[in-house]
């Protein structure tokens, strides 16, 4: 028979970073119902004087003896109803799956680049893709490749979700860290693969509409994109930019993006549809777009707006998808981009607040992410000012 799984989470504001840390997981405990902790994830904003990370897994392990511990530092963390941005505090998750399989795992820069083949991250992890792993991500972003890293993951494990972010001390001015155990990272990637009785209903809320008509590239190397229609793609940009609504040009002005169609069997393109990608540039002369993505001839690409209200109704629509059975205890993560909160909303707790009102109560955690990891129809991605959730069941 299977043993029921438990989950916790819980939020705590204390001043002193032992003190939450401990009010956290101990709250957080309570939801397991006296179970073991298989699996406990910190996420800490990284504002308390004196933190030292080397003794988190300590204090944690004084009320709550979890088998595993990981943690991740940010600019502000995610709990329950509630966001805390720009302010110290600490968000625990707590899982008890006594029928599944949690394998820890960490790979620095060097060691990542040294997996030269899927068959070597398989070896390497010793976890199979006829295990139907699910992953948890989380890693630094100034040292790793997480592009790199996740397009390994595809490979290793077609149709794998994973999920989780980057670390974002570096937007309260303070340098990333990881923690796995007791150990604590400047760089690299920390991961939990999952196996066995766990399953993942996965939402990535881009938060992006299309605007204008959708174009087919025609002429790209790497991540340029010299021709959209066979016609210059800042002559496309132009004449998308011109035929929208004023209301939709001063979006564009502070928020423009392109999305590049995910299934090309599509006719009908939305919002979900497109893997949104930042525009970072443009080349005048040659006419020519620089994508934070590498598309290639033949594929439909879509410039995109964001603003608030499409936010939340992207992220309101995938949640009201997901398929959740009644009567069976759920656990959720949230990676929020830090672009997202107080500064896209205008208020606090917008995500976190309608995830409860959809789903809830469910045991939340997480964070605001300086890059988002979930994927998009299979396949496992960075992204940006997203909401990557995880419901696991």
């Amino acid at each position: 028979m299977t043993r029921p799984k438990r989950f916790g989470a819980a939020l705590s504001t204390g001043a002193d970073w032992r003190e939450a840390v401990q009010e956290a997981a101990s709250v957080a405990a309570r939801g397991l119902e006296g179970a073991s902790c298989d699996l406990l994830i910190l996420f800490v904003a990284d504002l308390f004087p004196g933190l030292k990370p080397v003794e988190l897994a300590a204090a944690a392990r004084e009320v709550i003896p979890s088998r595993e511990i990981a943690a991740v530092n940010a600019s502000g963390v995610i709990g329950g109803s509630r966001e805390i941005e720009f302010s110290p505090a600490v968000s625990a998750f707590a899982l008890s799956a006594p029928d599944a399989k949690i394998k820890t795992f960490y790979f620095s820069s060097r060691e990542l680049a040294a997996l030269e083949s899927p068959a070597k991250l398989i070896e390497a992890l010793d976890v199979y893709p006829t295990e139907k792993p699910r992953f948890l991500l989380f890693a630094d972003p100034a040292s790793f490749d997480v592009d790199a890293s996740l397009a390994l993951f595809n490979a290793a494990y077609p149709g794998a979700p994973a999920i989780g972010g980057l670390a974002s001390g570096f937007a309260i001015g303070k340098p990333s860290w990881l923690l796995l155990g007791a150990d604590v990272f400047a760089e690299g990637l920390v991961g939990c693969a999952l196996t066995g009785d766990i399953d993942f209903n996965v939402a990535v809320a881009q938060g992006c509409r299309p605007i204008g008509k959708p174009w087919i590239v025609t002429k790209a190397s790497e991540n340029l994109v010299y021709q959209l229609g066979g016609r210059p793609a800042l002559e496309t940009l132009k004449e998308t930019l011109e035929g929208i609504s004023p209301r939709e040009q001063a979006l564009a002005r502070r928020s423009l993006f392109a999305g590049i169609l995910m299934d090309e069997r599509r006719r009908d393109f939305k919002a979900g549809d497109f893997l949104v990608r930042n525009i970072l540039g443009f080349d005048p002369p040659n006419g020519a777009m620089a994508l934070g993505a590498e598309p290639r001839p033949g594929q439909t690409i879509q410039f995109q707006v964001r603003d608030a209200k499409t936010s939340a109704d992207d992220l309101r629509e995938w949640l009201e998808g997901l398929s959740l059975k009644p009567g069976i205890p759920y656990g959720a993560i949230l990676a929020s981009c830090c672009g997202r909160g107080r500064g896209l909303y205008g208020k606090p707790d917008h995500d976190s607040a309608l995830i409860q009102k959809i789903l809830g109560p469910i045991p939340l955690a997480g964070f605001f992410a300086n890059g988002e990891i979930g994927p998009v129809l299979g396949r496992n991605y960075v992204h940006g000012y997203t909401s990557s959730l995880v419901v696991i069941s």
